[in-house]
């Protein structure tokens, strides 16, 4: 054969049907036959090694799922607190340790863990530089204001969030060994459930450190701890030293008021049945800063953690119990509150940014879907400090409901799971910047934080909620007309007997805030502070959606943020969680007797809003043109919803713009005939 190979030989030839086969081969049988076992053998090697492999990785995967899951249940039981567990009073006298087990959150989704969040921050970090890099020139160093150092710490590196957590990450790997998961004996965190529909009970943590402002948050805290439903604890994280308060037992100062509050405090923490414990900081290994107060040592009993200022202010029941739990236990993996600050965005990219990103936010939650767990949210905004010289200006005139970046702590809530991960090892040099900044600021750090742990904004609820429709606000001081924008007048009020009862907080003690104001450059160093932390995460979240998205309620605004909600004090009947089919009321089961409390405000809310109407149309002609151009009554809303005109303030400028706009006598007496 010409050309044919040794492989060639080796095929067999067939003759006539019934006779053997020539092997054309000069090998012999036996060879052949060999070959064949050979190859065979190979085959089947090949295939054991192949399902060897598989198996390998299947157990591999399986005992990492258990050893995460065995982590948690053998860790962090006594760190989070079990909600189960005697209401008897930790020993506050000597130095607490962070446990490190829990049975409380749930084992099964790996994808809460730790290790996979810190992943997912690293991911953000880098698509950001990504962005960052892909920016035409022409839209680089457009911001004209410089930002301006403050103060003489540096500030903190550009994305360095996630070289921070890739080195703990290295520096701490799985251990087979080891009950924590790492190779540290801190314990392993997890990110909480997005909803807790079935948590009641809350715990209070306020901090203080001076017995000059006792009487600022015990006279409050009586009446909490007295008619607020769910409260069943109350920690006073006390930053001083523990003789500070004793001392005060026989001080005269103050007028004997800071003897007599001290004396009271005290006694509640050593009364084994009331709620309230202290837990004095330096005594366990703290020093004073203001982070102590998410310190996951104080180990609240609930996995529902509300906080307020010393100093308040302190909201209404109606507010912080009825509002804000309620949202917070649909939307309990981010920090939920009602003092939103936000921060301006000055160059266009970003602006467009979060007009998008804004609008998508809202556009989820008006789906409302079942707690938002298979959606994907809006994404975060770059922050492109190095790449383009972007900043932002902190803006501390405003509370918004929308676009708010920043909550204040005072009525926020928090899930305790996040206590762990705001002192993690890994977020060590965030921390020593902030207690080191001029400022302290630590409600930037927290509320920036979550949510890049969450992936999403924090959540608002109205701070001021009205008990009746009646619950108005003054148009000035002196006026006995109680208003509410953009509605019409309700009621006049001949006498001090008759005036609406309206609830309000006590008003806070702003002496320390007014010292923080007077020092030079502060709002110098808050802007510094804002950027820095900002710039260490190197994007921000999409910003806050109000409490009366998806509803009539939520207004376009022209002048600041994109979108207000009017009226800024509602009633429970406006809330749209609260209201039989509105918005988010599907997500956890309502309330029987709040519901109908709600059902029945709202009734009451549209009939008053009718006879508000009528008393307002008494001398003013709402279908009147209004310099041939539009009706007064659109004039009137224009100015309302537009320049934040007061409703009676509207009318009156409407009807000085155009007489047209005002009935005429006779048209009046006519009426009342």
């Amino acid at each position: 054969m010409v050309g044919a190979t040794e492989e060639d030989a080796f095929s067999l030839q067939p003759n006539k049907v019934g006779a053997s086969p020539t092997i054309t081969s000069k090998r012999s049988t036996n060879n052949n036959t060999s070959a064949m076992k050979r190859n065979c053998l190979l085959i089947t090697i090949g295939i054991l090694l192949i399902c060897s492999t598989i198996l390998s990785i299947s157990i591999g995967h399986y005992h990492y799922i258990q050893e995460v899951s065995s982590s948690v249940s053998l860790r962090l039981q006594d760190f989070l607190g079990d909600d189960k567990q005697s209401s008897a009073k930790a020993d506050t006298n000597t130095t607490s340790s962070i446990n490190t087990t829990t049975t409380n959150i749930n084992i099964e989704d790996p994808s809460r863990h730790e290790r996979i969040v810190f992943e997912s921050i690293i991911q953000r970090v880098k698509w950001t530089k990504d962005q960052c890099d892909s920016i035409p020139l022409d839209q680089r160093h457009t911001v004209k204001k410089e930002i301006k150092t403050a103060t003489d710490l540096p500030m903190l590196p550009e994305g360095g969030v996630a070289i921070a957590l890739e080195t703990w990450l290295k520096d701490n790997p799985i251990s087979s060994t080891s009950n924590t998961g790492n190779n540290n004996d801190y314990p392993t965190c997890y990110i909480p459930p997005t909803k807790s529909c079935h948590v009641t009970t809350y715990t209070l943590i306020i901090m203080s450190h001076t017995t000059e402002r006792l009487q600022a948050f015990m006279d409050p805290l009586r009446s909490m701890i007295d008619s607020w439903p769910g409260l069943t604890e109350v920690i006073i994280v006390w930053n001083s030293p523990r003789d500070t308060l004793t001392s005060a037992t026989t001080s005269n100062n103050n007028n004997g008021k800071d003897k007599r509050y001290a004396n009271e405090l005290l006694q509640w923490n050593e009364n084994i049945t009331h709620p309230l414990r202290i837990f004095f900081a330096l005594e366990n290994g703290l020093s004073n800063n203001l982070l102590n107060r998410y310190h996951p040592s104080l180990q609240p009993k609930n996995k529902a953690v509300m906080y307020f200022d010393d100093d308040g202010p302190f909201w209404s029941r109606e507010s912080m119990v009825y509002a804000g739990f309620e949202l917070w236990k649909r939307n309990s993996n981010v920090q939920v509150g009602g003092f939103p600050r936000n921060v301006r965005f000055l160059s266009n990219r970003m602006k467009t940014s979060e007009n998008v990103n804004l609008q998508s936010s809202i556009d989820l939650i008006q789906r409302d879907v079942d707690g938002y767990a298979n959606e994907e949210h809006s994404t975060f905004t770059p922050l492109c400090r190095n790449a383009t010289g972007d900043h932002v200006e902190y803006n501390y005139f405003s509370f918004p409901d929308f676009a708010g970046h920043v909550l204040l702590p005072s009525g926020t809530f928090l899930h305790r799971n996040y206590l762990c991960f705001i002192w993690h090892p890994a977020f060590e040099e965030l921390r020593q910047w902030v207690i080191t900044h001029k400022t302290m600021p630590d409600d930037m750090t927290v509320s920036t934080l979550i949510a890049h742990l969450s992936g999403r904004a924090p959540r608002t609820f109205p701070r001021e909620v009205a008990t009746t429709e009646g619950d108005r606000r003054r148009l000035d001081e002196d006026s006995d007309i109680i208003i509410s924008k953009p509605y019409w007048p309700i009621q006049r009020n001949n006498s001090s007997s008759s005036r609406i009862h309206r609830l309000q907080s006590p008003p806070p003690n702003q002496s320390h805030r007014r010292l923080l104001w007077k020092q030079k450059g502060w709002g110098g160093m808050r802007e510094e502070a804002i950027n820095s932390i900002l710039g260490y995460f190197g994007s921000i979240h999409p910003g806050t959606v109000g409490w009366c998205a998806g509803t009539e309620y939520m207004r376009s605004n022209n002048r600041g943020v994109p979108f207000v909600c009017h009226p800024e004090k509602p009633s429970l009947g406006l809330i749209p969680w609260l209201t039989k089919g509105g918005t988010g009321s599907t997500q956890c089961p309502l309330d029987p007797t709040l519901l109908e409390q709600s059902a029945q405000l709202l009734a009451k809310h549209k009939a008053e809003k009718e006879a508000i109407r009528i008393e307002f149309e008494k001398d003013f002609c709402g279908d009147c043109k209004y310099k041939n151009f539009i009706t007064c009554r659109e004039r009137v809303d224009y100015l309302i919803d537009k320049y934040n005109n007061a409703p009676k303030e509207a009318k009156d400028n409407v009807i000085k713009d155009d007489p047209n706009c005002q009935k005429k006598r006779d048209s009046i007496e006519m009426q009342a005939n």
